[in-house]
């Protein structure tokens, strides 16, 4: 199968798998209604309120009403499929704002949290990994491997309470909460501060998911590269005399990158739904904390695009993985 025809079927298969994304999801949040007519949106509408004013918050909720016939739930679906391919979520339930007001307001403080952690983290791994592969079985090969198992198995809101507890509370050289970066919008009146300010906020939870995460960016690219130095054509390098950095950098690590590019392309689609645990644990007014905030309000509209943001970022960076395979390793055929 040639490349393109590849890309057309992963294509199709991925409009698929969201279309069935978008048909669980609806059901999901919509069964309780469905099979006893309440829903948690209930607990925000007065029942003193005209019927009119309950059917309107209804629809702005993007609940179908308490008397619903079989007609009215797929005009509801239809409208429910058709808003979420153009982007028009409902209404949150409280505060009561559009769902996408919500997520344009967090999604930047997201975005430089994870962004910043996890380019340290695969730098940092990629790099360690590479020197544990070239000394496998060395003292240093064995270190490294140790810490990053050790690293890698400790949770994360536990990291993050350490940090907070040695650099926040016994040090005091960094905050022990979001602070001044939340909620927006800001109004500096000095821009350099506000700046040092945002900085000085972001260092705790941006050390805490780059310490957890590297060690698996180390493991996977050692594993990897040491995989890859023990292919005939590594032994043909070394046997025509190049020097070993040469036989590292040109000829090993470029084809043990393979697997690591998959994973750090799915690592991105995944930036924008944020670290639910540290940014709890630090208060961070992101994505993460939105999606706890939902769950715990039971906020389905909130909850419902969420997860519908987050399935298109998935499937797409999977289509992404499979395209940039097969670009930088000319061996695979489809």
């Amino acid at each position: 199968m040639a490349l393109r025809d590849f890309v057309i079927k992963r294509l199709i298969t991925g409009v698929i798998t969201i279309i069935v994304v978008v048909i669980f999801n609806f059901f999901l949040f919509r069964f309780p209604v469905f099979l006893w007519g309440i829903t948690p949106a209930d607990l925000y509408i007065n029942p003193k309120m005209p019927a009119e004013t309950q059917e309107r918050l209804r629809e702005l909720w993007g609940i179908p009403p308490r008397s619903a016939t079989f007609e009215d739930w797929l005009n509801h679906f239809q409208r429910y499929f058709v808003n979420l391919l153009t982007f028009n979520f409902a209404y949150s339930f409280k505060p009561f704002r559009p769902v996408i007001e919500l997520i344009v307001e967090r999604l930047p403080n997201t975005l430089i949290l994870m962004g910043v952690s996890t380019i340290l983290a695969i730098v940092i791994g990629i790099i360690a990994g590479v020197y544990a592969a070239s000394r496998h079985g060395r003292k240093l090969d064995i270190a490294l491997v140790t810490v990053s198992l050790t690293i890698w198995s400790v949770p994360i809101f536990w990291l993050g309470l350490i940090l907070i507890l040695i650099f926040g509370f016994y040090l005091g050289l960094f905050p022990v909460t979001g602070g001044t970066i939340s909620p927006p919008p800001y109004t500096p009146k000095d821009p350099f501060g506000l700046f040092l300010d945002y900085l000085w906020h972001l260092t705790l939870p941006a050390l805490t998911l780059t310490i957890s995460g590297f060690g698996g960016w180390l493991l996977l690219m050692r594993n990897s590269l040491i995989d890859v130095l023990t292919e005939d054509y590594i032994v043909t390098a070394r046997a025509k005399g190049l020097d070993e950095k040469t036989v590292l950098f040109r000829h090993a690590v470029r084809n043990a990158m393979l697997p690591v590019v998959t994973s750090i392309t799915l690592s991105l689609a995944t930036l924008w739904s944020g670290a639910v645990l540290t940014e709890t644990v630090f208060n961070w007014y992101g994505m993460g904390r939105l999606i706890v905030e939902a769950l715990l309000a039971h906020n389905w509209p909130v909850a419902d695009a969420v997860f519908y943001l987050m399935a298109i970022s998935v499937v797409l960076a999977n289509i992404i993985a499979d395209i940039l395979y097969a670009i930088l390793d000319p061996r695979v055929r489809y």
